[in-house]
């Protein structure tokens, strides 16, 4: 038998390290919708979703079976950043519709027994906001005028460089290069930004203020403290309003100079602390991406940020190093060798292939990674596994294009402490490159609009998100599934018949309700399975069982301690087979609960055998 690392890590175990429920119960239990409101459903007829939208779709939501609504942000916004350029934090934008609308869509989201978390943007503002506006003023002892951070001097060369740099892009307003922008502004030359140029930083200090820089402030000075008491009164307002979370986005930026994140992790554990006492059933889950930081601090919920960052260990299970599909991924069917073209198609020079990393390498540093977080974080929260989300392409890219290819992808997500299921996904809505760059979804040569595309119900007009002309629809719609990457070639590929499309119908709704075997179902049939069996649940063990010489399939158990469950998959399209050691109390003869594909599990008293045909998933009760 080959050589088998079993790596048992309980999510039960390990050191707490918080005061602190690591969360209401029903988060045990949970599985989280994003939904994109721009890209829903649209009401009015203006190619944009909106509130009224929503409403009209939340039988379809119930009917998934989601436990929570995250909504990315409903606040009045700039549009230069898609609503995160935040202009009022107590106003539903009009686009979306008003207050009433948002307070009706909360009550009616829990008459169907769904949770509602909004999107919170602390560490910034638009330059519009009213706040903003007035710390720009000559007069420094306004009531804002400390709210933002100004100075009349660059730091040093370094901040000099890029904002040289920036200013030089064609569109220096949507450039993340940098953290200082020039100003006209009689308060002084520069401003701390936090995201684009249009962001300007909101104050909660620095950590360690260097006295030399006069606009380094301490956390505890009264500007600092007084946006800690805006944000606490923007939680208090909408947690009046039936809101019963918040997903905070780029949670880790609030306190500068604190390399360490000590200071943010004070900061937070006092607004934990805060709502425990205030709000003890609410949730706070962030966008930090480091849960061992994250849960410390005090979230309740940290995430798996799939983007194209070289050190991030669980990209590489979803993309490659370009971010797409086509090789250098786990769940790749070419069994992760490396991709040959880049994210439109194009070969790659040779010299730009990656070579090195092997499936054995991606999924042993996922398992590695996966297990510390556990391990170190339990009792303290719950990290968040995510098919997709706004800011990255789906699951959908490239090669990956297919329903079972993608329920193998779904089977993994929702078989994890807790998922969080991006619109569109449970359908396999396709990720273009190339879109139009619509509110900054694309900056720097990042492709985010593929991600954003409106929900795709029924294969009438705009795939039944808008009765508006095609042209004035918020994002274009790719209805197929189409082996195209791009947008110019998914236009050329229907301009050529659609020739060769890499599934039968269309990417909706209405297509896949009444097929049993479609990618919906097997979703709905997911969650169902997770809601019924403990052994699922966010604090059951996890043990994965890593060959080092047959990376696939992926095997990995769930347990609550009485029944145990084994989860298979193999996205490539070559037959896998694996033998691991025998399980504790196993039945001889297993039968799937789930299966996609064609797979068996043989159980004897050497071992267990697993043998997967290509593209499939099984789910087996062992005991």
């Amino acid at each position: 038998m080959k050589k088998i690392l079993l790596l048992c890590l309980a999510l039960a175990a390990g050191p707490v390290l918080a005061a602190w429920e690591k969360g209401p119960q029903w988060l045990e239990n949970a599985v989280i919708y994003q939904v994109y409101p721009s890209s829903f459903k649209d009401s009015d007829g203006n190619g944009i979703g909106d509130i009224p939208g929503v409403l009209s779709k939340l039988d379809y939501i119930e009917s998934l079976g989601v436990d929570v609504v995250w909504f990315n942000p409903l606040f009045e916004s700039g549009w230069i950043d898609g609503g995160y350029d935040v202009k009022d934090y107590y106003r539903v934008d009009p686009r979306f519709g008003t207050n009433t609308d948002l307070v009706r869509l909360v009550q009616e989201c829990h008459k169907r027994g769904i949770k509602v978390f909004l999107d919170l943007v602390p560490g910034h503002t638009s330059m519009d906001h009213p706040w903003f506006r007035q710390s720009m003023e000559a007069d420094a002892n306004r009531q804002y005028s400390d709210y933002f951070i100004w100075s009349d001097r660059l730091p040093d060369a370094k901040a000099e460089e890029e904002l040289r740099q920036m200013l030089a892009s064609d569109n220096y307003m949507q450039n993340t290069t940098g953290k200082w922008m020039v100003s006209d502004a009689p308060r002084g030359k520069y401003y701390m930004k936090n995201f684009y140029a249009c962001q300007p930083s909101l104050n909660f200090g620095y950590y360690e203020p260097n006295p030399e820089n006069p606009w380094e402030q301490g956390m505890d000075e009264p500007g600092p403290k007084a946006v800690k008491q805006e944000l606490k009164d923007i939680i208090s307002f909408w947690f009046g309003k039936g809101v019963d979370g918040f997903r905070v986005d780029m949670a880790a930026s609030l306190v500068k100079n604190d390399k360490e994140k000590k200071g943010i992790t004070a900061f937070w554990r006092e607004i934990r602390a805060w709502m425990d006492s205030e709000y003890p059933d609410h949730v706070l889950m962030a966008e930090w991406g480091n849960p061992i930081h994250c849960l410390v601090a005090g979230f309740n919920v940290d995430m798996y940020l799939n983007g194209s960052s070289k050190s991030n260990t669980v990209r590489r299970m979803y993309f490659d190093n370009k971010h797409q599909a086509d090789g250098g991924s786990y769940f790749s069917l070419d069994g992760a060798k490396p991709s040959t073209m880049d994210l439109y198609g194009n070969p790659w020079p040779a010299d730009r292939i990656d070579s090195v990393t092997t499936a054995a390498d991606i999924l042993k540093r996922y398992y590695d990674y996966y297990g510390k977080v556990v391990e170190e974080t339990s009792g303290l929260g719950y990290f968040a596994t995510i098919t997709g989300n706004h800011d990255h392409l789906r699951f959908n890219t490239g090669a990956r294009n297919n329903p079972a290819q993608l329920k193998v992808a779904m089977a993994w997500v929702l078989t994890q402490q807790l998922p969080i299921l991006y619109y569109g996904d449970e359908i396999g809505i396709r990720s273009l490159a190339e879109l139009p760059n619509v509110e900054g979804s694309n900056h720097n040569g990042k492709e985010r609009a593929g991600g954003r595309t409106p929900m795709q119900w029924d294969s009438s007009v705009n795939a039944g998100f808008s009765t508006c002309d095609p042209e004035k629809c918020y994002l274009p719609v790719c209805l197929e599934w189409t082996p195209a990457t791009s947008y110019p070639l998914y236009l050329k590929w229907k301009e050529e018949g659609c020739r060769k499309p890499a599934a039968k119908g269309h990417i909706t709704v209405a297509d896949e309700e009444n097929d049993p075997a479609s990618l919906l179902n097997w979703t709905r049939a997911l969650i169902t399975l997770r809601h019924d069996t403990k052994a699922f649940w966010g604090s059951s063990e996890w043990t994965p069982l890593f060959d080092e010489e047959n990376p696939y399939p992926m095997v990995y158990t769930r347990s609550d301690g009485e029944e145990c469950y084994l989860v298979a998959l193999n996205p490539t399209g070559a037959r896998r087979t694996v033998a691991i050691p025998s399980l504790k109390g196993a039945k001889s003869s297993p039968k799937p609960v789930m299966l996609s594909g064609k797979a068996s599990c043989h159980i004897t008293p050497k071992g267990t055998v697993v043998a997967m045909e290509p593209v499939s998933a099984m789910i087996v009760r062992i005991r």
